[in-house]
């Protein structure tokens, strides 16, 4: 560009010089200025070999062989989608702290379940007590059968479903219904894997309505609008047979993550750390097998005659090769010029176990799970880092679980208040023309216990007096639901007084309400953790 743009200036300037020679020869010098400009310029960016206005995109030396895929998000999960979860579920089965991350990440998300409660309330805005605990025992009912295969119980299917997600990055599951007359709803759900979906379909043209019908592994969407229609499944039951089974997106319940516009399907977190665990996995099993190699060798002799030396010696022999052993309290005299050296066995390094931490610091960030947590390692921690930790993973898993109410809670809870009323287990008068009256309801992820109850309750007791915090909250965040703790305070008082005991006695020492008395700060005399 910059060539051509050159000629078309000398043109102009020799059909300027026949009418003002004077004023072509300023042009010409100033052009020859600018020329130098211009090469200056262009030297650079041929250095640089790019063009590119930011640093990040710039070709250099040491970044020319990097040239990473910029595709269609779907292209690129469907690409690597077998691949990666095949080596991420062989990761989770051999190596530990993989398994480790996902133990963590499913039962710090869901845990036991993410409890459910009917939160329906009067004209009064106060909850109906009555109408909530008939809907709760209605749940709690289906619950126990909403598995079709009558494996699982509901909270086991959630906490099954977060395990997919983080080994497959989606879970799957079909809305259905049960001929069985023994059950107290017939609505089930079935578990899919997400490898049941059909690839054989991709290379299709699916010209239903009008050609504007796609279907990409296995997921059928609309081309123009990138909504999903229907989901193919190849009959798990049926594995030789070339068909399968299609199933509208009405009745498929799917979770994943979305990380980019139009993506219809999900891949695991654990996708950035793959290979850094498969390394790591490497590097401790040929450190462990070199320790053991080195650990076998107790002493070496040295001589100068080893046909002489071995005349008259104890030794047994091992695929051909000569062993000797030493015993305790031995003393052995040598011939001349036999020396014996112990050997010496540095196996794992100095720089081993720092190495093996950064690797896990690394894999944390990828997997979600604390560093502590991931390794078992709560050397150097004390209150203050606990408690960091501990409010930092907290934060982390509220978009955790939230999404998994969204995703798995929710759709499966509407199937079952259609099932109830439509079964008669339950009156819900106009149910069907407005819904949302009586969807009101509550999902109760698992909390975390403090590591300092007495100081962390003192602050919060104060933080509820000045009416900016509110017992749910407090009570939320332990796991636990309001109502029930009270109802089990009373309860307790209740049992109390029938026994004669004064329930509200309190500690008659000073120290009970000092927490700093009680090591529950970690400065200060007395208050130091080592």
């Amino acid at each position: 560009m910059i060539d051509l743009l050159g000629k078309i200036e000398n043109t102009l300037d020799r059909g300027l010089g026949v009418f003002f020679p004077k004023a072509e020869a300023r042009r010409r010098i100033q052009r020859l200025a600018l020329a130098e400009i211009r090469a200056e310029i262009r030297d650079k960016y041929e250095r640089s070999g790019s063009y590119a206005l930011y640093a990040a995109a710039k070709t250099t030396r040491l970044t020319g062989s990097w040239r990473p895929v910029n595709a269609n998000v779907n292209d690129i999960i469907t690409g690597s989608w077998d691949t990666t979860t095949a080596r991420i579920r062989q990761l989770i089965r051999d190596f530990p702290y993989f398994k480790r991350a996902t133990n963590i990440m499913v039962d710090y998300s869901v845990g036991g379940g993410i409890l459910f409660r009917s939160a329906i309330r009067d004209a009064n805005n106060k909850l109906n007590r009555v109408l909530n605990q008939k809907i709760d025992d209605a749940f709690h009912f289906w619950a126990d059968e909403a598995d079709f295969c009558k494996q699982l119980h509901f909270y086991e299917m959630m906490a099954l479903a977060k395990r997919q997600d983080m080994e497959t990055g989606n879970f799957l599951l079909v809305k259905t219904h049960s001929a069985d007359k023994g059950r107290f709803l017939p609505f089930a759900l079935r578990m899919y894997e997400p490898d049941w979906l059909m690839t054989s379909l991709d290379s299709i043209d699916y010209r239903g309505n009008g050609g504007k019908i796609r279907i990409q592994r296995g997921i059928e969407y609309n081309y123009d609008t990138g909504e999903t229609l229907a989901y193919h499944f190849q009959d798990p039951d049926a594995w030789n047979s070339k068909s399968g089974i299609r199933i509208p997106k009405s009745d498929i319940i799917h979770g994943f993550e979305t990380l980019r516009p139009g993506q219809r399907m999900g891949i695991s977190p654990y996708v950035a750390g793959v290979l850094l665990a498969g390394d790591l996995q490497s590097i401790i099993e040929s450190e462990l097998d070199a320790s053991k190699m080195a650990s076998k060798w107790l002493a070496i002799v040295e001589t100068d005659a080893m046909a002489a030396s071995q005349i008259g010696r104890g030794t047994k022999v091992e695929n051909g090769t000569r062993i000797e052993s030493l015993e305790n309290a031995i003393i052995d005299y040598l011939r001349p010029g036999e020396k014996i050296t112990l050997s010496s066995n540095p196996r794992p390094g100095d720089n081993f176990a720092p190495f093996v931490k950064l690797i896990l610091t690394m894999l944390s960030v990828t997997t979600g799970a604390p560093y502590e947590l991931l390794s078992g390692n709560y050397e150097g921690m004390n209150f203050s880092t606990s408690n960091t930790v501990r409010k930092d993973f907290a934060h982390e898993l509220k978009p955790i679980c939230m999404r998994h109410i969204r995703q798995f809670c929710l759709p499966s809870s509407y199937g079952f208040y259609d099932a109830a009323v439509l079964n008669g287990k339950l009156d819900l008068p106009k149910y069907f023309t407005t819904p949302y009256a009586y969807l009101k309801m509550e999902w109760q992820p698992p909390g975390m216990e403090s590591i300092v109850p007495l100081q962390e309750t003192k602050a919060y007791i104060d933080q509820m007096s000045a009416g900016i915090r509110s017992p749910q909250e407090f009570v939320k965040a332990r796991g636990r639901n309001l109502e029930d703790v009270l109802n089990e305070i009373a309860e307790a008082r209740e049992m109390a007084e029938e026994r004669d005991l004064d329930f509200n006695q309190k500690p008659g020492t000073a120290a009970a309400n000092n927490p700093a008395a009680l090591g529950a700060s970690d400065t200060g005399k007395g208050g130091k953790e080592e």
